[in-house]
């Protein structure tokens, strides 16, 4: 009669365990994406200024009386 019971606990003890596992892969998930994230968005303004140094050198160069 205790068996069922105790496999059963078993079986519930198992999921917790899972779940707070998962619980804590998730949370690390977010965080790696949150960093990601962060860290794109830096690029991308590292990119926008090194756009916008490259057009002002551009500008600056002597124009060709060849076109």
């Amino acid at each position: 009669m205790l068996e069922p019971l105790d496999a059963l606990t078993n079986r519930v003890n198992e999921l917790v365990a899972l779940v707070r596992h998962l619980r804590e892969e998730n949370h690390q998930l977010r965080t790696q994406v949150a960093n990601a994230q962060a860290e794109a968005g830096a690029l991308r303004e590292r990119i926008a200024v090194a756009s916008q140094r490259l057009d002002t050198l551009l500008e600056q160069l002597p124009q060709s009386d060849d076109a």
